[in-house]
C-alpha cells in the first residue's frame, strides 16, 4: 500500500507482520506551526474525477500458511476488525445513503449496532465459538439500530443457531453459518428488496458455499467472498432505481464489503491486503438531497419482551406503516417500523408483550438537516496536534484545519487566529487539546467576526474523542460542544517518554534516557508514574491503573522516534494482559513523547 495513512488506519488486531513505513521528512521544526487545511470544494471536485467512490479494491498477495480453523477468540477478533473498519468509513456510508430513505444514518446504524455485537463477544472471546457468536447475537439485537441494524442483528442470529453446537468451525461450516445468516435476515423482512445489502450479502454467501468446496484457508476463502461481494455492490443501481438515480452504489452493501475487507486484515499473522481507500469524505450525491423521505415520517424501533405472536405483529404493523421488520424470537423481539403515528404502533404493540427502548426519529428533520449540510456548512472545526499523523487523523474525523502546533503545544494567538479564519463557516468550533493552548484560545473569541466555541480539551486523545462525538452533529454548535466534552472527559490519557536528565522521582532514581509513563491525574490525584526501560511492561502498567475494570477500547499512538515493530509489540502486550480489551495502533507523529495511549472504559 503507497498511502502511507490508510496503512496507519489499517486495524492492528493480530497483524503482527505489519511493517511501519516512515513518514517523509517534515520540513518544519516544530517551533513554527504549519496550518494545514482542506477545502472541499477540492476534494468534491477530485472525487468527482475518482469515481466510484468509497469503494475497496482488493488484490491477492503471495498466500501464507493456511488457517483452516476459527475458534471464539478468533471469531471475536473478526468482529473487532470489522468494526473498527465500520467505525473508520461510517461517514462514506453515511453519504451513500438514499435508500429506503435518504436520512444519512446507515453508516452511523450499522457501526453501532455491530460495535455492540463486538462488545458482548469480547466478554466471553475465551469461550467456544458458539458461545461468542451467541453473545455477538444477542449484542446485536439489543443494539440494533435503524432498518440496516436490525438486518445485520438477524444475520448474527442466523449464524449463531448455525454453530451454536460448534467450538470451533470449517470454511464450509463458515459458509453454511453465512448462508443461514442472510436467509434469517430475509425472513424478518416484510418484503425484501434486491439491490440492497441483502443482495450483497446473499452473493457472498454463494461465494463461501462455492469457495469452501475446494477451499479449506479462510484467508483464501475470505478474499472470494469479498471479491464476490464487491461485484454484487456494483451492481446494486442496475437493481434499484433510487440508487441509479442517485448515481451511487447501495450504502448497507458498501458498509457490508467494508466490514468483510476489515475482517481480511486482521488474520493472525497476515500481511494487510492492498486496499485502495477513498480519499476523504465522500461527496454526498445531489440526488440524495432531491429524493424524498417516503409516505411516512418517523423511523420507530423498540424492543418486545415475551412476543406472543412475531408474525401476527408484523401483520398489524402492515396497516400502520412500512419497511417493517420484525427480527428476534420469543424471548426478545427488535421492531422497527416507518409510520406517521408511532404512539398508535407502541399501544399496538403492547398487545403482543411487553414494550421498551422506545425510539423514534424524525426522519423529515434528518433529511432537511442533510439538505442544508450539502447546501452551507454551519461550523468548522479546528484542530491542534503535535504531529502529522494526528493532523491526518484529525481530518479523517472531519476537521476542517489542523494546526501542527510543535512540541510545546503553544501556538501564539496570532496563528489561532489565521486557522481559525482558514475554516469556511460561521461557527468554528476549536479543540486546543492541551492545558498549554487553553489561554491563547479562550482570546480568539474577540478578534474575529466569527462565533468560536472552545471545546476545552487538555490532550490530543481526548480531542479525537470530542472529535468523534461531533461526527454528524458538529452543526449543532455549542449543544455538541457540551455533548463532545463530557465524552472526551471520560477518556484517560497516558503517555511514555524519555528522561532527558537523571532525577529521582517520587522516592526512585530514574536514568537519562530510561522511559517514563505517565497516566493522567483522574479525581484530584496527581499523575501516576512509572519508569523502566521496557514500553510494552509500562504500557502495560499504566492501562492496568487507569480502569478499576477493564477498558473496552485503548488506542496507542506512536512517535517519530519509534522505530521497527515496538508498536506491535506493544500492542501485543496489551492484548495478552487484557484479552476483552480492543486495541489500536496509530501513527501520530508526536516528537515530544514515544507513545501518547488513550484509555476508554
Amino acid at each position: 500500500m503507497t498511502d502511507v495513512i490508510a496503512r496507519r488506519w489499517a486495524l492492528a488486531a493480530n497483524v503482527a507482520s505489519l511493517s511501519h513505513e516512515a513518514l517523509p521528512p517534515t520540513q518544519n521544526d516544530g517551533r513554527q506551526p504549519v496550518i494545514i487545511t482542506q477545502h472541499r470544494a477540492d476534494v468534491q471536485a477530485r472525487l468527482a474525477r475518482d469515481r466510484p467512490q468509497g469503494r475497496i479494491s482488493v488484490t491477492k498477495q503471495s498466500r501464507p500458511p493456511a488457517i483452516t480453523s476459527c475458534d471464539g477468540a478468533m471469531f471475536a477478533d473478526f468482529l473487532t476488525a470489522g468494526t473498527y473498519f465500520l467505525r473508520k468509513y461510517r461517514s462514506v456510508i453515511n453519504d451513500l445513503n438514499v435508500f429506503p430513505v435518504p436520512d444519512g444514518d446507515t453508516g452511523t446504524n450499522m457501526f453501532l449496532t455491530v460495535r455492540s455485537a463486538m462488545i458482548e463477544a469480547r466478554k466471553t472471546s475465551t469461550a467456544p465459538l458458539s458461545a461468542v457468536a451467541a453473545a455477538a447475537a444477542h449484542g446485536s439485537l439489543m443494539g440494533a439500530r435503524g432498518n440496516s441494524g436490525v438486518i445485520i442483528s438477524q444475520m448474527f442470529r442466523g449464524f449463531a443457531h448455525a454453530v451454536r453446537h460448534r467450538s470451533s468451525m470449517t470454511t464450509s461450516q463458515f459458509a453454511t453459518a453465512l448462508s443461514d445468516g442472510v436467509r434469517a435476515a430475509r425472513q424478518a423482512l416484510l418484503k425484501p428488496v434486491e439491490g440492497t445489502m441483502l443482495s450483497v450479502a446473499s452473493a457472498a454467501a454463494k461465494a463461501a458455499f462455492t469457495g469452501s468446496l475446494h477451499e479449506r484457508d479462510f484467508y483464501a476463502l475470505l478474499h472470494e467472498v469479498v471479491s464476490a461481494a464487491n461485484e454484487a455492490l456494483e451492481k446494486t443501481p442496475e437493481q434499484l432505481d433510487t440508487l441509479r438515480e442517485a448515481g451511487v452504489v447501495d450504502a448497507g452493501g458498501q458498509g457490508f464489503v467494508y466490514f468483510m475487507e476489515g475482517v481480511i486484515r486482521m488474520l493472525p499473522g497476515r500481511a494487510p491486503y492492498t486496499t485502495a481507500f477513498p480519499r476523504g469524505p465522500v461527496r454526498r450525491s445531489r440526488a440524495a438531497t432531491r429524493q424524498k423521505i417516503g409516505r411516512y415520517r418517523y423511523c420507530t424501533e423498540f424492543m418486545l419482551a415475551g412476543a406472543r405472536n412475531g408474525d401476527a405483529l408484523k401483520a398489524a404493523l402492515v396497516a400502520v406503516g412500512d419497511s417493517v421488520i420484525v427480527a428476534g424470537d420469543a424471548a426478545a423481539l427488535r421492531v422497527h417500523v416507518h409510520t406517521d403515528r408511532p404512539t398508535e404502533v407502541f399501544a399496538l404493540a403492547q398487545s403482543y408483550g411487553d414494550v421498551s427502548k422506545r425510539k423514534v426519529d424524525d426522519m423529515q428533520k434528518q433529511h432537511d438537516l442533510l439538505v442544508a449540510a450539502t447546501q452551507s456548512k454551519a461550523a468548522g472545526i479546528v484542530c491542534l496536534v503535535p504531529g502529522e499523523g494526528f493532523a491526518k487523523i484529525c481530518k479523517e474525523l472531519g476537521a476542517d484545519v489542523t494546526l501542527l502546533a510543535g512540541a510545546t503545544m503553544n501556538p501564539s494567538v496570532k496563528d489561532l487566529l489565521v486557522a481559525v479564519n482558514a475554516a469556511v463557516a460561521p461557527i468554528v468550533i476549536v479543540l486546543p487539546n492541551d492545558k498549554n493552548a487553553l489561554l491563547a484560545t479562550s482570546q480568539l473569541q474577540h478578534l474575529t467576526d466569527k462565533r468560536v466555541v472552545i471545546i476545552p480539551t487538555t490532550s490530543v486523545v481526548r480531542g479525537i474523542a470530542a472529535l468523534f462525538s461531533l461526527l454528524n452533529r458538529a452543526d449543532e454548535g455549542p449543544v455538541s460542544a457540551e455533548r463532545a466534552l463530557a465524552d472526551a472527559s471520560s477518556v484517560v490519557g497516558a503517555s511514555i517518554f524519555r528522561a532527558g536528565r537523571s532525577v529521582a522521582l517520587r522516592g526512585a532514581l530514574v536514568q537519562r534516557g530510561e522511559l517514563l509513563g505517565s497516566l493522567d491525574g483522574q479525581d484530584g490525584k496527581r499523575p501516576a508514574l512509572v519508569h523502566g526501560k521496557n514500553a510494552e511492561t509500562i504500557a502495560v502498567s499504566l492501562v492496568r491503573q487507569a480502569a478499576d475494570a477493564e477498558a473496552s477500547l485503548v488506542t496507542v499512538y506512536y512517535g517519530d522516534r519509534v522505530a521497527g515493530k515496538e508498536p506491535d509489540r506493544v500492542a501485543d502486550a496489551l492484548r495478552a494482559a487484557f484479552p476483552h480489551t480492543a486495541v489500536e495502533v496509530y501513527y501520530g507523529g508526536q516528537s515530544s513523547s514515544d507513545y501518547l495511549i488513550s484509555i476508554e472504559r
